[in-house]
């Protein structure tokens, strides 16, 4: 049996909710559906092409189409299209 490692429980979202994760300073974006989330992550599916960036610098995860409500990150892992990102807590930044 696989040990859970999340620090928070997740929220899941069956249909999955559109989501653009794109770069603080607006040079790129990827389009995608947020499986689950949490206080301290979240799991997206890309369903556009993901800037090699996104490994190495921190981004926006916007909720809303409008980008109004959003949520700074980081990357974490990436499997089969499958992104995780841990949320930058605004003592870290």
């Amino acid at each position: 049996m696989q040990k859970n490692k999340r620090a928070a429980s997740r929220v899941q979202f069956e249909q999955g909710l559109e989501v653009t994760v794109f770069a603080i300073d607006g040079t790129w974006s990827v389009k995608g559906r947020l499986s689950d989330i949490s206080k301290t992550g979240a799991k997206f599916r890309a369903l556009t092409e993901v800037n090699k960036r996104i490994q190495s610098e921190e981004f926006f995860l916007a909720l809303t189409p409008d980008k109004k409500v959003h949520r700074r990150a980081k990357f974490v892992w990436e499997r089969k299209g499958h992104i995780g990102l841990k949320f930058i807590a605004r003592s870290e930044l």
